[in-house]
């Protein structure tokens, strides 16, 4: 039986290389990566599939191919198995996998990070960049 850590971070991990192929409940797109993040998000993928490629593993390239095309989920569920073994097997794989994971949360995270909230009525959480008028209450 797997480690449930490989499994939760094989999962993130797809989740991260096929956002932009995999379809939300709704039918929108998932969370887009944008620049830099979607630059890393392809580096993830294509390191995935030449791993697969290179080990000949015939039944993990036919779900990239299903995720690709139609956003199959069950195809990224199984690709999920497939890699978590993959990351099992090979630590220092894992390892590379993994950093890139986390360089690509880390751009997404700066991103989130420096929005700003813009907000004029009385209840102005975001007082780091007040704009506009900021009494708070009263008349």
């Amino acid at each position: 039986m797997t480690d449930p850590i490989f499994t939760v971070a094989a999962a993130e991990i797809l989740k991260l290389a096929f956002s932009e192929f995999i379809k939300t409940s709704a039918g929108e797109t998932s969370k887009k990566l944008t620049g830099e993040a979607l630059t890393k998000a392809g580096k993830l993928r294509q390191k995935i599939l030449s791993w697969f490629r290179n080990k000949g593993n015939v039944k993990a390239e036919k779900a990239i191919k299903a995720i690709q095309n139609q956003g199959s989920i069950e195809a990224l569920n199984k690709l999920t198995t497939y890699l978590d073994d993959e990351m099992e097997e090979d630590p220092i794989f894992a390892q590379n996998l993994q950093k890139i994971a986390r360089q690509i949360i880390s751009v997404q995270s700066q991103k989130i990070s420096n929005r700003q909230y813009n907000n004029y009525g009385r209840d102005q959480f975001n007082i780091e960049h007040i704009q506009g008028n900021p009494r708070i209450g009263g008349s």
